[in-house]
C-alpha cells in the first residue's frame, strides 16, 4: 500500500469553508480518491454527487511540513 494525499470539497464549499485532506493509504490514486470520497461523504453525511476532488492537492506521498493546512490522517483506518 502506498500513502496518498487526497482534497476534497464538500457543500461546506458553499459557505466558505475550506476542503478536507485526508491521508489514506492505498495500491493507486483511483483507490485513494474513492476510499478518501467515502469517508469524506460518510463522515459530514454528504452525497458523494456533492463532491468534488481538487487535483492540485492530490497526490502520492504526505503534505509537505509546512503545507499550511490541516490534513486528517486515516492511514490507522480499516477499509
Amino acid at each position: 500500500m502506498k500513502t496518498f494525499t487526497v482534497t476534497v470539497a464538500g457543500t461546506e464549499r458553499y459557505d466558505g469553508e475550506a476542503p478536507y485532506t485526508w491521508v489514506v493509504e492505498a495500491p493507486d490514486v483511483a483507490n485513494a480518491i474513492n476510499k478518501a470520497m467515502a469517508y469524506h461523504a460518510h463522515s459530514q453525511d454528504q452525497r458523494l454527487s456533492d463532491l468534488q476532488i481538487d487535483p492540485l492537492h492530490t497526490f502520492e506521498g504526505l503534505p509537505p511540513v509546512e503545507c499550511g493546512y490541516h490534513w486528517n490522517d486515516l492511514r490507522a483506518q480499516h477499509p
